[in-house]
């Protein structure tokens, strides 16, 4: 007996031991200390209150499971160990991976790097936005299934995305989306994507914080409606703040999870209230019929989702570098299907607010969470709860490697040895220090607050969709014209395309043009709404209510085409910057090492992690 105790007894002294060398005890103490304070006093205040208590619950798990960065690559890649790997740690002694080494092992780098398990999930549940599934229902009030086959035509932008970032690894060599603009196009244009990212960023706090606010109150402004807003943001960012990517990526997988099984059980409750079960939901139709012009609609959206709202989402392109080039291709196109099906899915949300509800197009996911009762309602404020937290912290996410990295990259911080300035890459460990993470962490805190205080102006998350995919239409040609770049065949041979920055700035400041109008139109004055609305009138192409949306936006896009064209035209013949030289070494599809371009033996730039030489020459 006493050999056993004795033996538990140094188990338990083990498991110690390592918990204190993890040097995380500092913070997950006081959280788990908040953590059941804030559970008294909230039973204290409103007992018998279940809505709050789920959010302090669900805000428990996600903090007390998220892993602490203490390394920039961790930070700004998801590398490192994650949750189980601790645990395993913990418990049986396994070593934890550190990647960040130079003198890490191959077997140590691979259990380290982000893997289909987690890139997919975390791609799929960072696009199930909470105003998506709110959108969706929304537009499943108009057309029925059709409407959430509509909304799904923005989900185009994972295999765009996907094949785009595909290409700049394997075929160009390219580890960041900055970096291939400043490339070709110059600082300027690197610093106009850079706004228009921040831009897009911010839609995403406020534009999902107000989706779960509705779910606190029936009423706007309200001190619940409030609070909600506040909470929403907070939540993300505190675990964000301590991991970093590692953070989201770990919480990504637990909230997918969660986020299917909510779905299924919300199916299954509204197929329980629908005369004829579940396939009744896709077959219902009201007395009047559905809104006419969905055609019209999914022509819309999937232009923009093939063409150019990919490219404003630092969410979704971020996650393009991770991982093996094979493994992110194969994670996008999986997680982008889910992703898509699970949109579709939730128009039934719509679609049963108009059965029982009587009424057509309204912002249906709290009103029809009511109407389906307690059960209902906590398991749709669960969904919303899921997709609002995964879209937020991915977004404090990119914030974070953009003024972290994009940004800082122009300054040479303590520990930064570059000869060249500019943005940098999250594999440049030898340069990128805990002083980036430190800016990196102060934008996030900026973000939070800025992207909540603009709910005082406004509240319709549909706006953050239709208007910001519009206004950056601009960024469409110019990226996708990377893909035909032609650099220099040999380091300084110059019989590459010149660097272009109108070739990137003009089609922008196209994009941005018509995006104004077509915001004017929803949120101007009566006289400026009126304007905008003549203005964009001869352009209408189809029918229904997106007719003005689609016309404006394939004109638009042609637009930004020729002023594409227009501004390369200009710098190869007029105005003659230098000839770009490409990345001296592309990525192994298969493995993600560097492979050196023939002809670039001796070149290395911060893609080669630890200043390593790359194993062979391209063929």
């Amino acid at each position: 007996g006493k050999t056993r105790r004795h033996g538990k007894m140094g188990m338990l002294d083990d498991i110690a031991a390592r918990a204190r060398g993890t040097g995380e005890l500092w913070f997950r103490i006081p959280m788990w200390s908040a953590f059941v304070l804030g559970l008294i006093v909230l039973h204290a205040a409103a007992p018998g209150e279940t809505a709050w208590m789920t959010m302090v619950w669900y805000a428990a798990a996600l903090i007390l499971s998220t892993s602490l960065s203490n390394t920039p690559l961790s930070f700004f890649t998801g590398q490192g160990a994650g949750l189980f790997m601790t645990l395993d740690y913990l418990f049986r002694g396994t070593p934890l991976p550190h990647p960040e080494q130079p003198d890490a092992s191959a077997e140590e780098r691979r259990r380290g790097e982000v893997g289909f398990w987690t890139l997919m999930p975390s791609a799929f549940i960072t696009w199930i936005f909470a105003k998506s599934i709110n959108n969706s229902a929304l537009y499943g009030t108009r057309w029925g299934v059709m409407g959430g086959v509509v909304y799904a035509g923005w989900y185009m932008s994972f295999p765009a995305a996907a094949l785009f970032g595909y290409w700049m690894r394997t075929r160009l060599g390219y580890g960041s989306m900055p970096t291939a603009i400043e490339k070709c196009y110059g600082t300027p244009a690197t610093v106009l994507y850079g706004l228009i990212i921040i831009y897009r960023l911010w839609n995403e706090i406020w534009s999902n914080t107000v989706v779960v606010a509705a779910f606190y109150s029936e009423k706007e402004k309200t001190l619940e409606w409030w609070l909600a807003v506040v909470a929403s943001a907070v939540i993300p960012a505190v675990f964000v703040l301590m991991g970093g990517m590692r953070s989201s990526l770990i919480t990504d997988v637990i909230m997918a999870f969660l986020g299917l099984l909510f779905l299924f059980v919300i199916l299954g409750i509204i197929g329980s209230e629908m005369p004829g079960g579940v396939n009744a939901i896709w077959t219902y139709e009201p007395a009047g019929g559905w809104w006419i012009g969905a055609e019209t609609a999914l022509g819309a959206s999937l232009l923009q989702g093939c063409l150019s709202y990919p490219f404003h989402d630092a969410v979704l392109t971020d996650r393009t570098f991770l991982s093996r080039p094979r493994t992110m291709l194969a994670s996008f196109f999986i997680g982008g299907g889910i992703a898509a099906m699970f949109i579709i899915l939730y128009s039934s949300i719509g679609i049963y607010g108009v059965f029982a509800l009587d009424r057509m197009s309204f912002y249906a996911s709290a009103p029809v969470a009511r109407s389906l009762g307690p059960t209902a309602f906590a398991f749709i404020n669960l969904v919303m709860m899921t997709s609002s937290m995964s879209t937020i912290d991915s977004t404090y996410g990119s914030v974070s490697k953009l003024a972290g990295l994009e940004f800082a990259g122009w300054f040479r911080l303590p520990g930064d040895t570059r000869t060249r300035l500019g943005p940098m890459r999250p594999t440049d460990i030898d340069n990128v220090g805990m002083q980036h993470v430190a800016i990196a962490r102060v934008a996030i805190v900026v973000l939070a607050i800025v992207g909540t205080l603009y709910v005082l102006v406004d509240t319709s998350s549909i706006n953050a969709t239709e208007v910001s995919g519009t206004m950056v239409m601009g960024i469409g040609p110019p990226i996708w014209m990377l893909c035909v770049w032609k650099h220099n065949s040999l380091p300084g041979k110059k019989d590459g395309w010149r660097q272009a920055p109108l070739m990137f700035i003009l089609p922008c400041l196209t994009g941005i043009f018509f995006g104004v109008v077509y915001n004017t139109a929803a949120v101007g004055s009566p006289s400026e709404k009126a304007g905008a609305t003549a203005m964009m009138a001869p352009f209408r192409m189809g029918v229904g209510s997106f007719r003005t949306f689609l016309g404006w936006n394939v004109l638009g896009h042609c637009l930004c085409t020729v002023a594409t064209l227009l501004g390369f035209a200009i710098h190869q013949l007029v105005w003659k910057l230098e000839p770009v030289d490409p990345p001296p070494s592309v990525e192994d599809p298969h493995t993600g090492q560097r492979v050196v371009r023939p002809g670039f033996e001796g070149v290395f730039d911060d893609a080669v992690t630890h200043k390593q030489k790359v194993l062979k020459v391209v063929a």
